[in-house]
């Protein structure tokens, strides 16, 4: 919004009284103030994905791989979690030590530690502010609503085309600076090879 405001009126732009015209600036800024000074936890998704976007079949990850599921706890240690209540009961989820924010619309009476049950993203946020990192792990329509939020992809590049219900959302990654990749190979433990990419969002030009 700047000084020049205008109403338009079928005939030709009258301008609002600069009384009117200085009271909206001093709002806006105000409003712009407050968003840039309130804390604003940085967001990181973490997910792994086959080469067809595969994350889950039966609310269950579709392979084991244990080098992976270190790599996924040295990358979150003592750090907060976002996910979706199917993601948070799946039989082999993966829960936050510290603190785990649940997004459901039906929350028990009584939670147990480290468990915080919220209504949406937005709720989860706010709740989250006065956090410096948060991880979101999904499930899928999670990662849809905060793919746009976040400023890195943790994004395991599962190299193998598996059968699933569930999928990471498209994304373009010309929007993505791949910050490092790190390969492992098929072996005796890892039924399929895989890579641990991180991606940092670019800054707009």
């Amino acid at each position: 919004m700047n000084g020049n405001f205008k109403v338009p009126t079928g005939k030709k732009n009258v301008y609002p009284p600069a009384r009117f015209r200085f009271k909206c600036k001093l709002a806006f800024i105000s409003d712009l103030t407050i968003y840039i000074l309130a804390p604003q936890p940085r967001l990181f998704i973490i997910a792994a994905m086959s080469e067809n976007r595969v994350i889950g079949r039966g609310n269950r990850l579709p392979w084991h791989l244990p080098d992976e599921w270190e790599h996924f706890h040295k990358a979150t240690n003592g750090k907060p979690f976002i996910m979706g209540r199917k993601s948070f009961e799946a039989p082999d989820a993966l829960h936050s030590d510290y603190r785990n924010v649940i997004l459901t619309s039906h929350a028990p009476s009584k939670p147990e530690p480290g468990i915080e049950y919220v209504k949406d993203i937005s709720e989860a946020l706010a709740l989250l502010s006065d956090e410096d990192d948060v991880f979101v792990l999904g499930g899928a329509s999670v990662f849809a609503q905060m793919l746009p939020l976040v400023q890195r992809l943790y994004l395991t590049i599962v190299h193998a085309q598996v059968e699933g219900d569930a999928y990471f959302p498209a994304f373009d990654q010309a929007d993505w600076h791949l910050l490092s990749s790190e390969f492992h190979d098929q072996d005796d433990a890892h039924a399929y090879a895989f890579s641990m990419n991180l991606y940092v969002r670019k800054s707009p030009e």
